[in-house]
């Protein structure tokens, strides 16, 4: 079973943090600077290529020719337009190298490339993304096998969530992510029916709209057109089969929240966000447990 629901929007305009991308000299490089790309069309953000480098070699002296030659590719794949800096560090690990960048940058968001899945245009989640998974204070951004950035800004942004508290983080920056972007919204709700009575669903899509009427009430300046922002409930066996349900556009991204088990300003994936991360098809952001209620997405820069 899958329904649809539409509600309008409201808009408004704010500058974005700079994103901080994770960049190796491999597949999994070029497909973060595919989506840095991407995820800043649209925006004022600043990206900042950084490469982390092992502690070992702090000491020596690196090839000029490799360093310079790894900035060319890098930059080759960015948008001529966009304010690009590239960087080198030394670090323990390359999450710890990408988040002392973040948090030295003040970032919106840390984008790096998920390891290569059996299967093109499916997550692996490897060492660094799942160190960034488990501990980054900014979301987390991951671009899947392969992928290539379409032309022009995103076409949609979707969030996903379930029925456990804490909806709200993904609910609520779903939604002022798309006003910021002044692009469509979709808030898609998995419902595993052994798990929830059928009398229930309907509750779900209606804290949805309750929750993105307030805040968009209170930060309204005008009306996008009617239709631009859709609740969807999609129910299945277990959530791999409510997500084969969902249709997807080739030039959108979804965001996904983190387990509150985290605790504090970070994100901490679970079990079920990794199930569903392994599911999508399109680039996903991972945000923080706690970047919830109207003093969230009130922030100077936002946090997507």
């Amino acid at each position: 079973m899958h329904s649809t629901e539409v509600y309008p929007l409201t808009t408004r305009f704010r500058p974005d943090g700079s994103i901080v991308v994770g960049y190796v000299a491999n597949a999994r490089g070029n497909d973060a600077l595919e989506l840095a790309g991407f995820l800043a069309n649209g925006t004022e953000s600043e990206i900042v290529v950084v490469m982390v480098l092992p502690e070992t070699r702090a000491g020596n002296e690196e090839s000029q020719a490799e360093l310079d030659r790894w900035k060319n590719v890098a930059l080759k794949r960015l948008p001529k337009e966009r304010i690009v800096s590239v960087e080198f560090r030394y670090a323990s690990s390359e999450a710890r190298g990408l988040i002392d960048a973040a948090e030295q940058h003040d970032a919106a968001q840390i984008v790096i490339g998920a390891a290569a899945g059996r299967l093109m245009r499916k997550f692996s989640v490897g060492s660094t993304a799942n160190a960034l998974l488990h501990s980054s204070p900014v979301p987390v951004a991951l671009a899947p096998r392969g992928f290539r950035a379409p032309d022009g800004r995103a076409a949609r942004i979707t969030g996903i969530y379930g029925t456990r508290p804490g909806s709200e983080a993904v609910i609520g920056r779903t939604v002022q992510r798309a006003i910021d972007r002044d692009i469509p919204l979709r808030l898609i709700s998995l419902v595993q029916v052994d798990l929830i009575r059928p009398s229930e669903i309907r509750e779900v899509a209606d804290e949805a709209r309750e929750f993105g009427g307030r805040h968009l009430e209170a930060q309204a300046v005008g009306m996008l057109d009617s239709g631009r922002a859709v609740i969807e409930i999609a129910e299945g066996k277990d959530f791999e089969d409510a997500l084969a349900q969902v249709d997807w556009l080739e030039d959108e991204f979804a965001l996904l929240g983190s387990s509150r088990l985290g605790g504090g300003r970070s994100v901490f994936l679970g079990s079920r966000a990794h199930r569903i991360l392994r599911t999508l098809p399109v680039p996903v952001v991972v945000i923080p447990s706690d970047l919830r209620g109207p003093e969230a997405y009130e922030a100077p820069a936002a946090a997507l």
